[in-house]
């Protein structure tokens, strides 16, 4: 029984610290899972490009086994970005046989429209992106044609505005250390209240 608003007070923050968190997904999973996003490809004549996700939810490989001088292969979400925050992610871009046709090969992502390019021509290359992002905007990934080009991304995190329940082991952390605290708590009270309640007998 809690007899003070102390007490409850700190009842009320224990039961907060233990529903919810609101993490950031560190994967491609959550909102940003496989289902949620639109694999683009193409095949012509000359050869084909790949999104390939059997690497999920950590890799994404996009390809271009091909011949021909220009061709793309992308991986858009399908909806927009949930929450505001940041998206990062690692990237790998290389291209062995860089085309003659004058198009650019290149390994980019679009975020709201603007497209950014992080590894092009010749590989290979290969980096980090940390970037603020805004509830609303929308986001792909894009490799842009080539022979055996490859783009790869790791490390993919972005704020999913998803409620999760913590894992079993941080349940069992900070509820110990909850009734721990309370109880001390209430030893230290006890005593002065049995006091007061003998005095005035």
């Amino acid at each position: 029984m809690l007899h003070s608003r102390k007490d409850r007070r700190f009842a009320m923050l224990l039961s907060a610290a233990l529903l919810v968190c609101m993490p950031a997904r560190a994967d491609f999973s959550g909102s940003y899972a496989p289902a949620n996003w639109t694999p683009f490809t193409q095949t012509f004549g000359c050869g084909s490009s790949q999104v390939n996700t059997a690497g999920m939810p950590n890799t994404l490989v996009l390809r271009t086994f091909t011949g021909c001088a220009n061709i793309s292969s992308s991986y858009t979400l399908t909806g927009n970005i949930p929450a505001n925050g940041t998206l990062s992610f690692s990237w790998s871009y290389d291209s062995t046989s860089f085309n003659d046709a004058g198009v650019v090969t290149s390994g980019s992502y679009t975020l709201a429209g603007v497209t950014t390019t992080l590894g092009s021509n010749d590989g290979p290359q290969s980096g980090t992106v940390s970037i603020p992002v805004v509830a609303g905007q929308t986001f792909s990934l894009t490799l842009n044609g080539s022979t055996n080009a490859v783009f790869t991304i790791t490390n993919f995190n972005a704020p999913s505005g998803i409620i999760s329940v913590p894992a079993l082991d941080t349940w069992a952390k900070v509820g110990l250390a909850g009734l721990l605290g309370w109880t001390a708590a209430w030893a230290l009270r006890r005593p002065r209240g049995l006091v007061n309640r003998q005095s005035r007998g």
